[in-house]
Parts: structure tokens; C-alpha cells; sequence
């Protein structure tokens, strides 16, 4: 079954462009893109999110180092960010009345 996946592109024109697009994680291959000048953008690095969230890492043939090891940064900034977000108040919250003053 397709889901949507999150790629990070490193160089070319669209360098730092985070693109949602269908891909069957039944697939043997992961997802590709062809940049705005006609290269073709490869999966370099997968980094599961959390639940129904993935991210791809995508490598435009001629982003350089200082490209790569951004993005990757912000790939791992991602995922902590999406996984410290609260979800739902937890047991104790739930638990305890709210206090009334007056």
C-alpha cells in the first residue's frame, strides 16, 4: 500500500526542498526525483519518523559535502522534532483535577 514519504533534497536547484510524494514501501527500490535542471536525485539516507512518517535523504549528482552533511543535520532535527511534540496529555495530567483559587 502507498504511502506519502517526506524526501530532503542536498543540491542542485532545489537544495534544501522537502518534497511529499507517494512511494510503496513494498518496492524494491526507494523514491527518485528529477531536479529542475533534469538530473535525476537519488535516495542516500531513510530515516523513519515515527508511525506513517518517514524521511528520504536525496542526492542531486552534484551536491557537495557542506550540502549533504546540512541536510542531514536537518533530517535528524526533523525526526526530534516530530518525535518530542506532544501527542496527548499523559496518565497524571488526565488524572488530576485542576485546581480552583477563590
Amino acid at each position: 500500500m502507498e504511502q506519502i514519504v517526506e524526501c530532503l533534497i542536498a543540491g542542485g536547484p532545489q537544495h534544501g526542498l522537502m518534497r511529499r510524494q507517494l512511494w510503496d514501501p513494498q518496492c524494491p527500490t526507494p523514491p527518485v526525483v528529477a531536479s529542475g535542471d533534469g538530473e535525476v536525485c537519488i535516495a542516500a539516507a531513510f530515516r523513519p519518523v515515527h508511525v506513517g512518517r518517514n524521511l528520504f535523504l536525496l542526492l542531486h549528482p552534484r551536491a557537495t559535502g557542506p550540502q549533504i552533511l546540512a541536510m542531514m543535520a536537518t533530517m535528524s532535527a526533523q525526526a526530534i522534532i516530530a518525535n518530542t511534540r506532544p501527542r496527548k496529555p499523559g496518565l497524571m495530567e488526565q488524572a488530576l483535577p485542576l485546581a480552583r483559587v477563590g
